[in-house]
């Protein structure tokens, strides 16, 4: 149950009668009126309001204090409209709650309890449904049954199980929205009524969904599979990255496994994955410890295709015999000014090399910059975008571009034309020469505002450097050409 707000307003009364102010004050009065139903359910509001009166018909002042038996719920002033917030009464359980209303009184009026309105909540009432992530489905195959569970008027807290006629198959708490799942995968071949059935709390009232006609179809024979496990570096130098790549073939059948498969070394667990659609997985890693590793791949199997083991590799790991380097490796850039231009740049880890590697540079042009979709390689190597911005020609006050020729062209042309003119006008073609100049010194000065070009079209070349940023400091530089045109 929840209050919207108990609202009450102050009334004076005329007195009929003189009545002496007696040293403890003046007489008050409280109504308490709820005007919502005294009976609702878990979840609906409750709406009243208090009217205060006193006996010399003089307004009042001081407070309103609402209980909720001894639990004081709202405090507001004695003032016409005022109200409890909004969220005054939330949190009431089903049960019984006696709601009163108490006068502080002020300096002229005594205090006063109001009558006690009775207000009984009971339990909200629920219902289920429940659903199936596949029906039908093969023997052996994994089912999720999902039960959504709504209140008449709220959201339903608490605990659903879910039957198999009338054997519990699994038990799961609701979520903030009131939904419940469990995973099935030991259903026998058959139709099953699945039902789910949420168990009673204080708050609401239990229920139990129809039942669900679950078909379970009787799984054939799974196809026969072969599991291979292949390494691309073998042996391998201790903190070199390796890639191990698992496939997964039917055996005289046209089907792709797919599924969970995982990497053992000895017994122990090294890497879990799923294959991908073609029946393949791959796994890196640059942790092997030196010596010799026995490597077997596992894969469990799906409902058309049979689990299968790979034969056991063996993986060498050699010691380092050095603290390892790497290279950097970035093709050549050409961007038009102006413009944004890509290019991958690749960290290769040599000689077991196992350090994380950040990522910089520098010689740039000017008003050019660089950025990095990762600015830090990890361990084993890896690749990154770096992104090249040129500039192109602005005002030196603003970054938007003027146009790519040169700032006094069209004067300049203007001017030219002129040049043309009759011979006999040779004195104002002279005049125009001159015009033509300063107008060209005009521009190139800005008339008191610089200009400036921006990125000059040329080809430059730029660094690239990867600093280790392990035990071991090792700073690697590559050089890349750029190119920039109009």
């Amino acid at each position: 149950m929840s209050i919207r707000g108990l609202m009450f307003k102050t009334v004076g009364l005329l007195s009929l009668c003189a009545v002496p102010v007696a040293a403890q004050g003046i007489g008050s009065a409280v109504q308490l009126t709820v005007t919502t139903p005294l009976t609702i359910y878990y979840g609906q509001n409750v709406d009243g309001y208090a009217n205060v009166s006193s006996s010399d018909g003089n307004p009042l002042s001081g407070t309103i204090t609402f209980y909720d038996g001894t639990k004081n719920i709202c405090v507001i002033s004695v003032t016409n409209a005022a109200t409890c917030p909004p969220t005054t009464g939330t949190g009431f359980v089903a049960g019984t709650h006696v709601l009163t209303a108490v006068y502080s009184g002020d300096t002229t009026h005594a205090g006063s309890t109001s009558n006690a309105a009775t207000v009984t909540v009971l339990p909200d009432t629920t219902t289920v449904s429940v659903s199936s992530s596949v029906n039908p489905a093969s023997l052996g195959q994994g089912v999720v049954f999902t039960a959504t569970v709504q209140g008449a008027h709220g959201t339903v807290a608490g605990t659903v199980a879910f039957l198999d006629g009338s054997t519990v198959i699994g038990t799961s708490g609701l979520d903030s929205s009131g939904v419940a799942t469990i995973s099935a995968a030991t259903l026998a071949a058959g139709t099953h009524s699945i039902t789910a059935a949420y168990g009673a709390t204080a708050n609401f009232a239990a229920s139990t969904s129809a039942g669900l006609s679950e078909v379970i179809q009787a799984a054939v024979a799974p196809v026969r599979t072969a599991t291979m496990l292949a390494s691309n570096a073998n042996p391998s130098v201790s903190g070199q990255s390796v890639t191990f790549t698992v496939t997964v073939a039917a055996t005289g059948q046209a089907k792709t496994p797919t599924g969970l498969v995982s990497i053992l070394d000895g017994g122990v667990a090294l890497w879990a994955g799923m294959l991908d659609a073609s029946g393949s997985a791959s796994f890196s890693t640059a942790s092997l410890g030196v010596g010799t590793h026995s490597l077997t791949a596992n894969y469990g199997g799906d409902a058309a295709t049979a689990g299968s083991a790979s034969a056991a590799m063996t993986q060498v790991v050699n010691a380092a015999s050095g603290p390892g380097s790497f290279t950097i490796e970035a093709a050549p850039v050409t961007t038009v000014l102006g413009k944004m231009a890509s290019v991958t740049v690749k960290v290769i880890p040599a000689n077991g090399f196992n350090q994380p590697v950040q990522l910089g540079c520098s010689d740039l042009p000017s008003e050019s910059a660089c950025t990095f979709g990762s600015g830090m390689i990890r361990v084993g190597g890896g690749s990154t975008t770096l992104q090249l911005s040129t500039m192109g020609p602005h005002d030196c006050g603003s970054t938007t571009p003027y146009s790519a020729g040169l700032p006094f062209a069209g004067p300049a042309v203007a001017g030219l034309l002129m040049l043309f003119l009759p011979g006999k006008r040779r004195g104002l073609k002279g005049m125009l020469v001159c015009l033509i100049a300063l107008g060209g010194l005009t521009a190139i000065s800005g008339c008191g505002n610089c200009t400036d070009l921006g990125t000059k079209p040329g080809t430059y070349t730029f660094t690239v450097t990867g600093t280790a940023m392990g035990a071991t400091p090792k700073v690697v530089s590559q050089k890349v050409t750029l190119t920039v045109t109009f």
